[in-house]
């Protein structure tokens, strides 16, 4: 079967008890079904230990509450890998930050940024966001149910398009460009959205209608940046918990520059104020147009095949947007406070962002609703 890995794939390595942002705090654990009989079954202290250490009836979970994984020690080191070795892990534990997507005929591995040693690496090769392509033996599990290859191309070939589009308008380090492609993308995957949902035409159809750089986009708000008001829905949503604090500081943190930041201040004067910054932080380093654009397009590598299962083009499309203006956000609140931003810190900062744009539902649920406020309002 041909394999295609994302070019620093196989550079990942777990950091394990020197990891500055453990994926074994601040997230709830859901337990495969293979990993709840394993742990059932066992006897004495330490089946008492598993039993207890799982929560909820239909499908039980490691730290409900989000603190931190009863098994994880102080050096930071899983206890439940050191005492029964990495096979006897729930399956996400096993496979956490590699993401599979097999539609049948071929897989694509990659990694997830919430994985701060995987932002690290992809600051590393953030010119590197292709496939490394290899022929193996072994067979692979599908990872859905769809099975139309025709629909599969062209939707790989519309994510190649898209993907082309970014690159070529960050090329010159113009914000303006990217956020005219951005618009553009979002515009076109609705548009095919549309076209699949509500007139029937057929998938591949409805791709290859073409991306047409003059689509219209003014129901659209600005991608680049996006306006204040959309991001103070954001921070109203879900996004941000005072529990923070405990499980991710470092968002905490960055929340609370925020709010210092724009909080007193009106929608218009939050908005100038916004712009100011935005222009401020894009001049003193033009080089960041085409980092943004990198980490957009990883964001396209990631999620986009994930419409061959659910068709959720103008999801999957803007969210990337959210998660984008977000990190430019903090970046630039953080280097307006401290006047420099390492390779590292903005690592941690994209990965704190990764985990809760696109690992919260409530969170994509709330921002997708007032997008399509606006969509409704020029309807």
């Amino acid at each position: 079967m041909l394999v295609k890995k994302i070019s620093y794939y196989d550079e990942f390595q777990c950091l394990m008890g020197e990891c500055p942002q453990s994926c074994c705090k601040g997230w709830r654990i859901p337990l495969d079904d293979k990993a709840i009989r394993r742990f059932r079954n066992e006897k004495g202290l330490w089946g008492l230990r598993l039993k207890m250490a799982m929560h909820g009836k239909v499908q039980p979970s490691f730290s409900p509450y989000c603190f931190r994984c009863p098994f994880l020690r102080m050096d930071g080191r899983c206890g439940m890998q050191l005492k029964k070795g990495e096979d006897y892990l729930a399956e996400i534990c096993r496979i956490y930050p590699r993401i599979r997507f097999c539609p049948g005929n071929y897989t694509e591995l990659q990694l997830d940024l919430s994985c701060v040693h995987v932002a690290e690496l992809f600051m590393k090769h953030r010119e590197e966001q292709f496939f490394v392509e290899k022929e193996l033996d072994e067979e692979q599990e599908q990872t859905g149910d769809n099975d139309d290859t025709e629909y599969l191309q062209a939707l790989d070939e519309s994510r190649g398009q898209l993907m082309a589009a970014i690159t070529d308008a960050s090329a010159d380090g113009d914000p303006d460009a990217l956020g005219v492609a951005l618009k553009n993308v979002v515009a076109y995957a609705s548009t095919v959205q549309d076209k699949m949902m509500r007139e029937g035409v057929d998938e591949p159809e409805a791709l290859r209608s073409g991306f047409d750089l003059s689509e219209e986009t003014d129901w659209l708000p600005e991608c680049f940046p996006l306006p204040i008001a959309l991001i103070n829905q954001l921070m109203s949503t879900d996004f941000y918990q005072d529990g923070m604090q405990y499980v991710l500081p470092l968002l905490y943190k960055l929340c609370h520059m925020y709010y210092r930041r724009f909080d007193k201040l009106s929608y218009e004067e939050g908005e100038k104020e916004w712009n100011r910054l935005f222009r401020k932080h894009i001049a003193g380093h033009p080089e960041r147009v085409k980092l943004y654009a990198a980490y957009y397009n990883s964001h396209l590598l990631r999620t986009y095949m994930e419409c061959y299962e659910d068709y959720s083009f103008f999801k999957h499309t803007m969210t990337g947007v959210i998660g984008l203006n977000v990190i430019m956000l903090f970046e630039t609140l953080w280097r307006e406070k401290y006047g420099t931003l390492s390779e590292k810190e903005l690592a941690r900062i994209i990965s704190v962002c990764e985990r809760r744009v696109y690992h919260n539902e409530v969170v994509e649920k709330e921002l997708m609703k007032e997008i399509m406020k606006e969509k409704a309002k020029t309807a």
